[in-house]
């Protein structure tokens, strides 16, 4: 069964939390209090008990609800899960996210059970994501529907089939300032799967790019058909764990999944023009990018005030693949005019310390000009002159790139902890990703390309 308008897990209209809860020990209670903030739809508490949750009128049973429910969000006892999936199909709900866990993932009669939900939801033509998950999440309706915190506003839709370790990495990334546009625990996938959820993104207008974290795939054709078709239209990038045999093992415990060898998996991801993570960071770098647009080429120009994260940049675009720009004459020339008799004016252009926010415009501007350079990386250590910070740095590349506007990606690398915070958040505004690690930045650099390829627009190969 396959209906992949999936609008109403993430744009309910009417919202029915099963299991909420006046007891903030429970996850019921979590899961309401996020919801309470949502402000596209009426949010209903169900609890069986208690006649006001949270301050808001409650229901006995979601069937009591008197307006129509779009989502239903179960955090029950697994004893209860059944009933209230035929309660929801006899209301009409249309999807429902089960976070009870003590399904497929504890073994076969576990995997019998699910299949048992699945089955009743379908009869009444409801979709189903989990069981043993989080919940889900879209951060630009501010719809929570899970018992962490908020994720920060952003691009990358995140779907992990491990809830812990999807909720440990929106605590990263909200430390870190980058921000998802969906998050997506998919747990047990006794029905909706990575196949399914990749076709809805690949079509919504906010989700730039789509990031999976992947133990099993259980329709490994489905997913490279679905697949070929999602790289065409944006970005997928997967972090699979699993690979060792050590790991399989683990993977199918935990969340019942097939494992598979990592061979196929990946001859898999490279068929179906997937970009491949090896690490949580590698992941994040690499879907982060995507707020840029794709290159034409491979061709790196690298601008910088200190020489040794320029030279540690280059050697990963190089690691990469990638090749750095051979500049032409005339860009070095006009680069010499201003720069420093000390700067290094070949690619890397090293423009020293004493670059001041006017020389990364005027830099910036040159190399965004050439036309050897496909993307540009714009890097600033701490500036150690009075009166300099990192901001004017920033604010010189945001200036060129809107003034040349040749659409070609810039990426910057602001290496000074938290005295380029507000640097990098202005590049972030101007949707100009920022990282903090040359391993980082050429990763992006690296997914920008590698797209670019998956979408037939890279014109050097």
């Amino acid at each position: 069964m396959r209906l992949m308008n999936l609008d109403y897990f993430f744009r309910p209209k009417g919202i029915a939390v099963i299991g909420a809860s006046n007891d903030p020990m429970k996850l019921g209670y979590e899961v309401f209090k996020n919801l309470k903030k949502y402000k596209d739809g009426k949010v209903y508490p169900v609890n069986v008990k208690d006649e006001v949750v949270q301050g808001v009128k409650a229901y006995k049973n979601v069937k009591d609800i008197p307006d129509e429910v779009d989502l239903a969000i179960i955090v029950v006892p697994k004893r209860f899960v059944k009933q209230s999936i035929v309660d929801c199909g006899e209301k009409g709900v249309k999807g429902a996210v089960i976070i009870t866990a003590g399904f497929g993932e504890t073994g076969e009669e576990g995997k019998k059970e699910e299949r048992e939900l699945v089955e009743i939801a379908h009869r009444y033509g409801m979709r189903l994501i989990g069981p043993n998950c989080v919940g889900v999440m879209n951060t630009h309706n501010d719809m929570n529907a899970t018992f962490i915190m908020d994720a920060k506003k952003g691009s990358i839709a995140f779907v992990s089939q491990s809830g812990a370790l999807g909720a440990g990495i929106v605590y990263k990334t909200v430390k870190e300032g980058i921000g998802f546009s969906k998050f997506i625990s998919v747990g047990n996938m006794a029905d909706l799967d990575f196949a399914e959820l990749m076709e809805y993104l690949a079509d919504t207008e906010e989700d730039k790019a789509i990031a999976l974290y992947i133990e099993g795939i259980k329709d490994g054709r489905k997913f490279i058909e679905v697949a070929k078709k999602a790289t065409r239209k944006k970005p997928v990038i997967a972090l699979k764990a699993g690979k060792s045999e050590s790991g399989a093992r683990a993977a199918s415990s935990h969340t019942g999944s097939l494992a598979g060898s990592w061979k196929i998996y990946e001859a898999a991801f490279k068929q179906s023009g997937v970009l491949i993570a090896e690490t949580i960071d590698d992941m994040l770098s690499m879907a982060r990018a995507f707020t840029q647009p794709l290159p034409k080429g491979k061709r790196v120009a690298i601008m910088t005030n200190a020489g040794g994260p320029g030279v540690l940049t280059a050697d990963q675009i190089d690691k990469r693949g990638l090749k750095l720009a051979d500049l032409e004459e005339k860009t070095i020339e006009e680069l010499r005019s201003f720069l420093p008799p000390m700067a290094a004016v070949k690619n890397p252009v090293d423009m020293i310390a004493s670059a001041r926010g006017e020389d990364y415009y005027r830099t910036a501007k040159l190399l965004l000009q050439d036309p050897n350079v496909d993307m540009l990386i714009a890097i600033c250590v701490v500036p150690t002159f009075a009166g300099m910070t990192p901001t004017e740095h920033a604010e010189g590349v945001i200036r060129a790139v809107k003034e040349v506007n040749n659409g070609k990606p810039v990426l910057g690398l602001f290496m000074a902890g938290y005295v380029s915070e507000k640097a990098k958040e202005l590049l972030e505004a101007n949707g100009i990703p920022s990282y903090e690690r040359p391993e980082d930045v050429a990763a992006g650099a690296y997914a920008l390309v590698q797209q670019a390829r998956n979408a037939g627009v890279l014109e050097d190969e």
